[in-house]
């Protein structure tokens, strides 16, 4: 739940744009990586409690509107990553940097003022709806080893 007293002790989610890497095949980590502010309330939260869940889905893609599929239906595949959000090093902000501002260009010219800051999602758990039945688990050493 959030912190911040406008929203109240109540779960909140939020919508963040995020890269693996620049865009092109075999361009991707598997890194989520994003762009915060302080100034955001999940930013927030995340500095006192560094855990989170991001959620991906094909309905952020052509894919399923094709087929029409209903974002919810399963065949409308999506993956639930949880993990902790942490601010990146200066050695990883190059990569995060390009893998950001290649694929999200308006970001590099959002207000200065802000103190923007690159982090990345640290996976722990993997979940993947795909078909009916239920998730199904996968690693994130069967994650990180699937080359794009």
């Amino acid at each position: 739940g959030s912190r911040d007293v406008a929203v109240g002790a109540v779960p909140f989610a939020n919508v963040f744009s995020l890269s693996d890497g620049p865009a092109g095949p075999g361009q991707g980590s598997g890194v989520p990586y994003l762009y915060l502010t302080n100034l955001e309330v999940s930013v927030r939260d995340l500095q006192v409690n560094a855990n989170a869940s991001l959620t991906v889905s094909l309905a952020q893609t052509p894919y399923c509107k094709k087929n029409k599929y209903d974002p919810q239906n399963p065949l409308c595949a999506h993956i639930i990553f949880a993990g902790t959000v942490v601010k990146v090093s200066e050695t990883e902000s190059g990569l995060a940097k390009q893998a950001l501002f290649t694929r999200h260009p308006e970001m590099e010219s959002w207000p200065r003022d802000h103190n923007w800051f690159f982090a990345k999602f640290n996976i722990t758990n993997i979940w993947v709806l795909d078909y009916f039945g239920g998730l199904k688990i996968v690693t994130p050493e069967d994650y990180y080893s699937v080359k794009p």
